[in-house]
């Protein structure tokens, strides 16, 4: 074990320490938090005066320090060296303070009834001290501890040395207290301090003498584990070698199997494949010449549709001449209406000169005026009649003229589509033509195809052979590497063990 390593064990030990003190310090903080009050109760019920309220001051806040170090310690992971110095001094500093205060009412309780009590704190704080491991620190705390008291015995010298009497057989004594005894206490102090440190002292000493046995004999054991692990590596090298050439031979041999599984399979599946494809072939010859007749029966179908288009064509020029001739009739019927229409303008107009004629003749034109106004009536109703032949003739003018476009239209349509059929008729032939071709081939496929399937169930039976031998090679190498293996973890298991 290493200096560092020591170290910090040791530091380890001693923050576990700090916290052991801190459970004495809370313990003596409550006997000295209790005392107080129940001093004072013990004093009030024989007839005495209580203690005032500043007589419980500073052993509280003793009390609360102490159970803020305790709970500070439970939350860190280790303190610096300067923490147990801080105590120390705090420590002293609050008991000092107290027995400061206990001095300032000494008409209710006179300080050297207390002085024996008070000292003792400080004795047992300088005695905890004795569980770190630091000698100085324990020598610091009883020298500390000396001053501090006697720092209060001197400035307090005269509230301390009061006169004081007791009687004897009814005689009056009076006894002084000599400040002088008091460096008797201090010295006292300083020597358990001193002994403190010397119990630091064998304590680190006996810590270490441990620390120095577990390290020779830890060295004795590494020693031993290292050359049996050096032994076991040098098996373990040897069985890695083995294991990993058998592993490789086994890996190597699977790999060839598989590739051998592979081949057979994918042989397989080309004779498969070769079958289907003569199957297909033959179905395609087949397909190819039904395609064929159906080509042959394709043109002679196209043929009667091209005759039908023809009479279709001439058909429709007919009708599309006699639409022509229809309008042109329809044109001389409107040049009929308009004569018409002239006429009877002029008759209105000769009529309604003689109905003029007629009223201008008195009673003997009567008769010429109902002729004059049947002749206006028959006038109008021409003009009706005309009018409506105009409409009609106008309607059948645009009905033939889109009439002519549709059939010109449908001319186009049919002219496009015997096009198209002729091009159809080429298409036929190229089909005819590659139908040919297919069948040819579709032939010469089958024939290869069966050849291929016999070459194919050959090589199976090579193949099989193969897969045959390295089955029994691959067990072999197998059961080599589960021997090389378990040799392997027998050995890991040794230098684990060796480890631990």
């Amino acid at each position: 074990m290493i200096n560092s390593e020591i170290a910090k064990k040791i530091s380890r030990d001693e923050f576990g320490v700090e916290k052991l003190i801190s459970k004495f310090r809370i313990g003596l903080a409550l006997i000295y938090s209790l005392s107080v009050p129940v001093v004072s109760i013990m004093r009030g019920s024989q007839g005495f005066e209580y203690f005032p309220l500043r007589a419980y001051f500073f052993s509280n806040i003793f009390l609360l320090y102490s159970i803020f170090i305790f709970f500070y310690l439970r939350k860190k992971e280790s303190v610096r060296a300067s923490f147990k110095y801080i105590c120390v001094i705090t420590d002293m500093l609050i008991i000092t303070a107290s027995i400061w205060v206990g001095c300032t009412y000494v008409e209710i309780a006179p300080p050297v009834q207390l002085l024996s009590i008070w000292a003792l704190f400080y004795f047992v704080l300088i005695i905890i001290g004795a569980f770190r491991y630091s000698v100085p620190c324990a020598f610091f705390s009883g020298v500390f501890a000396g001053v501090c008291y006697l720092t209060v015995v001197i400035i307090k010298g005269d509230t301390i040395d009061m006169p004081y009497f007791f009687i004897v057989e009814d005689r009056t004594i009076p006894l002084g207290f000599p400040l002088v005894n008091e460096a008797f206490r201090v010295l006292a102090m300083i020597v358990s301090g001193i002994v403190a440190g010397m119990a630091c002292k064998r304590h680190l000493a006996l810590f270490n003498n441990m620390i120095e046995s577990q390290t020779s004999a830890s060295d004795s054991v590494t020693k031993t584990v290292e050359q049996t692990k050096s032994m076991a590596k040098t098996i373990q090298k040897s069985t890695d070698e083995i294991f990993l050439s058998s592993k490789e031979i086994f890996t190597t041999a699977n790999n060839q199997a598989a590739s051998i599984q592979e081949i057979e399979s994918t042989i397989n599946e080309n004779a498969k494949i070769a079958g289907e494809i003569a199957d297909k072939t033959s179905s395609v010859a087949a397909i190819a010449s039904k395609m064929e007749n159906d080509v042959i029966h394709g043109f002679s179908v196209l043929e009667n549709n091209v005759n039908q288009l023809e009479n279709i064509k001439s058909k429709n020029d007919g009708v599309i001449s006699g639409i022509v001739a229809l309008g042109n009739k329809i044109t001389k019927i409107r040049d009929i209406i308009k004569t018409i229409n002239t006429i009877t303008d002029q008759t209105k107009v000769i009529a309604f000169n003689a109905a003029l004629e007629a009223a201008s003749a008195g009673d003997r034109g009567k008769r010429f005026a109902v002729v004059a106004s049947e002749v206006n009536r028959l006038a109008d109703d021409i003009a009706a009649l005309t009018r409506q032949i105009r409409e009609q003739t106008e309607e059948i003018q645009g009905s033939s003229t889109s009439l002519i476009i549709s059939s010109e239209e449908s001319a186009d349509k049919i002219t496009e589509g015997n096009n198209l059929i002729r091009e159809l008729e080429d298409i036929f032939r190229e089909i005819r033509s590659g139908a040919e071709i297919t069948a040819n081939q579709a032939q010469t496929i089958t024939v290869s195809t069966q050849r291929q399937q016999k070459s194919t169930e050959q090589i199976n039976v090579a193949i099989a052979d193969i897969s045959k031998g390295l089955s029994n090679f691959i067990h072999s190498t197998k059961v080599a590497t589960s021997s090389a293996e378990d040799l392997t973890q027998m050995i890991n298991k040794l230098d684990a063990l060796l480890s631990s």
